[in-house]
Formats: C-alpha cells, sequence, structure tokens
C-alpha cells in the first residue's frame, strides 16, 4: 500500500524531527496504528555530492529555465557502498521554482531503493554564504528489490548548490521506509 501524496507532503518533515502533532509523536507506530509494526520502519539517510552527467535546460525571456538533469553520486547505505542517480525536472525562474524526479539508490549488493522527489529551489545571493541554491522537498518511496522490494514510506530531501544549474550539489536524503 502506498502512502497517500498529502500524507507525504504534509506530514514528511514532522516525521524525520519526530514532532509532535495533536498531542500525539509522528513515528513508525503513528502510521501503521501498532507499536509491534513500529518495528519494521527503517530509517535511512544518504548524503551525496551529485554531479550531473547529462541536461537538457531550456530558457525563455525573463529567466524561465525548464528541462530535465540526470546526476550520479555515490553513498552509503549501511556499511556497504551505493550510487545514486537522480532524474530531475525544473521549472526556475531566475533560479527559484519547482523541481520533481526520481532516485535510485543502488547498493554495492545490487539492492535498490527508489523514491520520488517534490519540493522547490530557492536561488541565493552567492556572494553572502557560497551557495547558489537551496532545496528542500518530500520524498515518497516507490519501491526496491530484494528486502526493499514492497517497500513503502515518506521522507525529506536538503540541499545545495554553489554555482549555476547543472553544477554539482549536495544532497541529504532522509528515508523512513517501511520493507
Amino acid at each position: 500500500m502506498r502512502i497517500p501524496r498529502v500524507v507525504t507532503t504534509l506530514f514528511a518533515s514532522a516525521l524525520m524531527a519526530g514532532t509532535a502533532l495533536g498531542g500525539t509523536a509522528l513515528t513508525g507506530a503513528a502510521l501503521t496504528g501498532s507499536a509491534s509494526a513500529a518495528s519494521s520502519v527503517t530509517s535511512l539517510t544518504f548524503t551525496t555530492t551529485m554531479t550531473s552527467i547529462e541536461t537538457n535546460l531550456q530558457t525563455l525571456p525573463g529567466g524561465h529555465t525548464y528541462g530535465w538533469n540526470h546526476f550520479t553520486g555515490t553513498t552509503t547505505w549501511g556499511n556497504q557502498s551505493a550510487t545514486i542517480v537522480f532524474l530531475g525536472d525544473v521549472d526556475y525562474v531566475n533560479g527559484s521554482g519547482p523541481f520533481g524526479g526520481y532516485v535510485t539508490v543502488t547498493r554495492a549488493d545490487g539492492t535498490k531503493l527508489a523514491f520520488t522527489t517534490k519540493g522547490n529551489a530557492l536561488a541565493e545571493d552567492k556572494a553572502t554564504d557560497g551557495i547558489a541554491a537551496r532545496f528542500a522537498s518530500s520524498l515518497e518511496v516507490i519501491g526496491g528489490t530484494n528486502a526493499y522490494a514492497r517497500a513503502t514510506g515518506i521522507g525529506t530531501m536538503t540541499g545545495t548548490r554553489a554555482s549555476e544549474i547543472g553544477s554539482p550539489a549536495k544532497f541529504v536524503f532522509k528515508l523512513s521506509v517501511r520493507k
């Protein structure tokens, strides 16, 4: 069963932070309805610097840029190395605006976890702190392989980029996953 997008949008940040809503902490138990099911919820964090290996970006008058990026990077998943592929689309005006896409993390043993991302970028004054853009998004697990073949879950992503669209970007993906 896939968690509805509204849950992802409204509760992903609260879940990751363990924030209480209405007096009840959002935990795996709150999503599954029982304490025993909460033990099957796994927290995963993937930290990476990704490089764009291919882009197709179009620019219109008024600073409107749209198109897609194909990012790749490396991370760790537990005690194994892993690769990350991020196929993303953007619709920015002057460097800010919505983005979305698909992310696949592949562990060294071949296990995969795939999720969607939907968020926003905010252009920054690079001269202030060396950051050209900041990113924040919600994540929704869409599946995987091996032990994660029936995975569901939600999460958040934050990131920064120090230069123009398509340049390397740093991302942190935080997920709560039920196998």
